[in-house]
């Protein structure tokens, strides 16, 4: 297998491999910033999917001509070039997705996303490593079947028809974490500039029957961890908050009843 290189000398063997009528401004120009975002030194196989999620969602922001988007997809390219030359074990062009900004009467960052779910980068590298674990456990689970089938009756074998269902559980997930990460929009979790609830955010909300004040993080389903303060945007609380701005009020319905809620900040 070719020994992974810097990222520099990455991104030069490629663009001395690109056809002259493919090696445009923009083209150059974006392979540039790509390098010069993640830094010239870095070794290209210690890139990780989240951040060139992350990335991708950054310059997407601001792509509106045709010629920009040629100059994105050079970048996509030269990840599969990357991947298909041993220099990544990881096809990092798949995490790559360019998306034209969102027409809206506000900033695409403001809001909850559409057509896939928000989740923040960590919540992204939490179901691939998910994901990974679960497709190296194939092998364990396989040979557990073939052991207990080895060992008695197939019709009236638990252990056999344990493994069985442990592994359609797992295939199960694989396919749901594929499903997700297929369409998963990363988003920035600092929250800066940020002036509608959305996925990311943290916010500081006053119960106002209590006169309680709680801070909340809005996050994916995946990353709803209630106890640390983080709620999922798809929970009656998160599906309250999502979209409002900092002073307005919001009402949730939950099992303990209805509730009403004062947006104190938002970060």
């Amino acid at each position: 297998m070719p020994i992974a290189k810097n990222l520099l000398a990455s991104v030069s063997t490629f663009t001395e491999s690109m056809k002259p009528k493919d090696k445009t401004l923009d083209s150059v120009r974006e392979l540039n910033k790509f390098v010069k975002h993640f830094q010239e030194d870095v070794r290209i196989d210690s890139i990780t999917p989240a951040q060139i999620g992350v990335y991708a969602e950054t310059v997407c922001k601001n792509v509106l001509s045709p010629q920009a988007i040629e100059g994105l997809q050079s970048v996509r390219k030269f990840l599969q070039f990357a991947h298909a030359e041993g220099q990544t074990t990881l096809n990092l062009a798949s995490h790559f997705r360019i998306r034209k900004p969102r027409a809206s009467s506000h900033n695409s960052n403001e809001g909850s996303g559409t057509g896939g779910q928000d989740m923040t980068a960590d919540g992204y590298e939490q179901l691939v490593t998910e994901k990974e674990t679960l497709e190296s456990n194939r092998i364990l689970i396989s040979e557990s079947i073939h052991r207990a089938a080895a060992d008695g009756d197939v019709k009236e074998n638990s252990p056999l028809e344990a493994a069985r269902e442990q592994q359609g559980r797992e295939e199960s997930r694989i396919k749901e974490i594929v499903a997700m990460l297929r369409t998963a929009i990363i988003v920035d979790a600092s929250g800066k500039n940020t002036k509608r609830v959305r996925v990311g955010a943290t916010i500081q909300v006053e119960e106002l029957s209590k006169k309680k004040k709680v801070k909340y993080t809005l996050v994916s389903p995946s990353e709803s961890s209630p106890a640390d303060g983080k709620i999922s945007d798809a929970s009656p609380l998160g599906k309250a908050f999502i979209g409002k701005r900092a002073g307005q009020r919001a009402t949730a319905t939950t099992p303990r009843g209805e509730s009403e809620f004062k947006i104190l900040n938002i970060s």
